[in-house]
């Protein structure tokens, strides 16, 4: 059942400029007509598809021309911890803003903020990312991988679940880059080619015997960028299960110690997860 009093947004224009829009119309509709910078999920993939949305503490609208649609993806929403979605509908809240046509070019996902400041580096060492070489490794649905090749680079990508794996595909076709996504048990024989890559990133997957293998992949000048669990996660917040998978406060910089370090915190980096975050870079002359 809806919870009437949760969707009273959807019976005023509220100020919506500023927010981000879900539209969740099929893609013909939305093609033929929308809200200029708002992002195309239609309803009925919207449980496959939560993973490219905005972190659940942002504010986001939601719209279709129904407002039983747009009530019930509000609803689903707020099923998974999204409290503040403000549901839109009908013809006269579309025509209010500026009208654009065509299929959905705008991305609601963020990339791990780690890496977009690592990036904002790279450029200050390269005139261009453009051709450039990186894999994710433990890629999941593909967030970084896809907003690394949207940033010129060259991408792999690996993760030992194939359902992950094809998530991370089609999120590449729909944003129009190619990534060479592929299956790997980073934890078995993962064989990272040696001096291959400009760029290896890693994120919220710990398996120290790895560390070596991260650090030899790197090209000349390359950058490693990692972040995961670090104590005291575990006896805040109880989570992961398993103590073999956070960090001891030092550990990561110390398992790069051989690296130029250009960033390292630890902390809250987010509500419950305490994280390590590295940036480092192999020598140029390595």
């Amino acid at each position: 059942m809806i919870n009437d009093n949760a969707n009273r947004g959807d019976r005023d224009g509220g100020d919506d400029a500023a927010l981000p829009i879900l539209d969740v119309r099929p893609a013909d509709a939305f093609a033929a007509g929308h809200r200029a910078g708002s992002a195309n999920i239609p309803l009925e993939e919207l449980t496959a598809r939560m993973y490219e949305l905005p972190p659940r503490d942002a504010a986001l609208v939601v719209y279709d021309d129904d407002r039983t649609r747009a009530r019930w993806a509000a609803s689903r929403l707020r099923a998974r911890g999204r409290n503040r979605v403000q549901p839109r509908s009908g013809a006269d809240w579309l025509a209010a803003e500026i009208i654009a046509t065509g299929s959905s070019r705008v991305r609601l996902w963020q990339p791990h903020r780690c890496l977009t400041d690592a990036l904002k580096l790279a450029r200050t060492f390269w005139l261009s990312l453009a051709g450039r070489r990186a894999i994710d490794l433990a890629c999941g649905t593909g967030r970084d991988a896809v907003y690394l090749a949207l940033s010129g680079f060259d991408v792999d990508a690996c993760d030992v679940l194939p359902d992950a794996l094809e998530r991370c595909r089609a999120m590449a076709a729909r944003h129009d880059v190619a990534i060479s996504a592929f299956e790997c048990d980073l934890e078995g024989s993962p064989r990272l080619s040696v001096d291959r890559y400009d760029l290896v990133s890693c994120f919220n997957f710990l398996h120290r015997p790895l560390f070596p293998q991260i650090a030899a992949a790197l090209a000349a000048g390359g950058l490693v960028v990692y972040e995961t669990f670090v104590d005291p996660q575990r006896a805040r917040f109880g989570k992961p299960s398993r103590e073999a998978h956070v960090l001891k406060r030092g550990e990561l910089k110390a398992a790069f110690a051989n690296l130029d370090v250009l960033v390292y915190r630890e902390g809250l980096a987010g509500p419950r997860r305490c994280a390590a975050t590295l940036i480092a870079r192999k020598r140029a002359d390595a």
